[in-house]
């Protein structure tokens, strides 16, 4: 077993993100936002604009993590670009091997796509996104 490190999990939780918003681009007729509204879907943290710190320190947590992060494009809020993040309800662990790690090296982080993306056949509009992020 080898030790993940929080620095090497920040890593992996921010190529997630960047691998998301590159896809999310591609269906929008403008550029997204640069900065982030990271939204936590756990915790009670619902509705809450956290940082990245904030949301790192509810999931690493002495040497361990969720098995699954579901992380999601969700729209605009607050004019930043809205970046849903959902830990699996699992136990933690403390191992790669344990967790989705798909594709592999990416540990427990899985990118999903929006339904009101992939339902699309022509790009997004940035006010369909602030709708949508105004959901949340």
């Amino acid at each position: 077993m080898q030790t993940v490190t929080k620095e090497a999990f920040a890593g992996l939780f921010q190529q997630c993100i960047a691998l998301a918003l590159e896809e999310t681009q591609k269906q929008v007729a403008d550029p997204l936002p640069k900065e982030l509204y990271l939204g936590l879907e756990a915790f009670g943290q619902r509705g809450k604009a956290l940082s990245m710190e904030e949301v790192l320190s509810f999931l690493y947590r002495d040497g361990a993590f969720p098995r699954v992060v579901d992380i999601a494009v969700r729209g605009i809020r607050e004019g930043r670009t809205f970046i849903w993040i959902r830990p699996s309800g699992h136990a933690y662990v403390n191992d790669f091997t344990h967790t989705w790690n798909t594709p592999v090296g990416m540990g427990p982080f899985k990118r999903i796509m929006s339904g009101f993306l992939w339902q699309r056949s022509e790009l997004v509009s940035t006010q369909e996104l602030k709708e949508e992020g105004e959901k949340w």
